[in-house]
């Protein structure tokens, strides 16, 4: 299956179009600590924790869509990643495919 120009047009701007309608701005971004993070462009979050072993959360909310999601969601949805300590990360608001779309609203990496 090929995807249409039209298509990506209609993935790219839906995002756009919830973080206009809704007055959202660019997201927050917050570290436990041991833990350091950053925002990337709006969309993506990156991040590690080092120390004693274990294992960390990243987690990126999202206005947009996620039709990979049971059931799909158009609105906020959260990506997260469970990683272990001393690996980096990156959660994003962009899915495979397509599968999913928007814009960060807030991240956070913290140990579990």
């Amino acid at each position: 299956m090929r995807t249409s120009a039209r298509a990506v047009a209609m993935c790219l701007a839906a995002p756009i179009a919830a973080v206009a309608l809704t007055g959202i701005t660019a997201g927050t971004a917050a570290a436990a600590p041991g833990c350091e993070g950053s925002m990337n462009a709006g969309f993506s979050y990156n991040g590690v924790c080092r120390g004693e072993e274990g294992t960390y959360r990243l987690e990126i909310d999202c206005i947009g869509y996620n039709f990979a999601a049971n059931p799909p969601v158009v609105g906020q949805f959260t990506s997260r990643q469970d990683l272990p300590v001393g690996q980096a990360g990156t959660v994003a608001c962009f899915g495979p495919n397509w599968s999913s779309a928007g814009w960060a609203v807030g991240a956070r990496i913290f140990r579990l």
